[in-house]
């Protein structure tokens, strides 16, 4: 079994590998989605960088994600915010071609 946990506070979290492999592609193959964002927060006060997942519109996001999701913003349906997952995304991608 994979790991279904993600982040310090656990914030990604799927509920059965199924769950995350529907999460996973829906990611990795829809064009509503960019998980190539890496954001220079610690500039701004945050402790420190951030990789996030950003979701263009709501139409077609699995529930799987939609519940791991935080708000948006302008032109942004919403995102997620975990580099453990985005490394792992980044992984599958390659492993993929992509």
């Amino acid at each position: 079994m994979s790991k279904l946990k993600y982040g310090k506070n656990g914030q990604v979290h799927f509920d059965s590998e199924r769950e995350k492999r529907e999460a996973m592609e829906y990611v990795l193959t829809s064009p509503n989605v960019n998980f190539h964002i890496h954001e220079e927060n610690q500039k701004q006060g945050a402790w420190g960088p951030e990789d996030r997942i950003h979701f263009k519109k709501e139409e077609g996001v699995p529930e799987s994600l939609k519940k791991i999701m935080t708000a948006g913003r302008q032109g942004l349906y919403g995102r997620i915010n975990c580099k453990e997952f985005c490394n792992e995304l980044r992984a599958e991608a390659r492993k993929r071609g992509m």
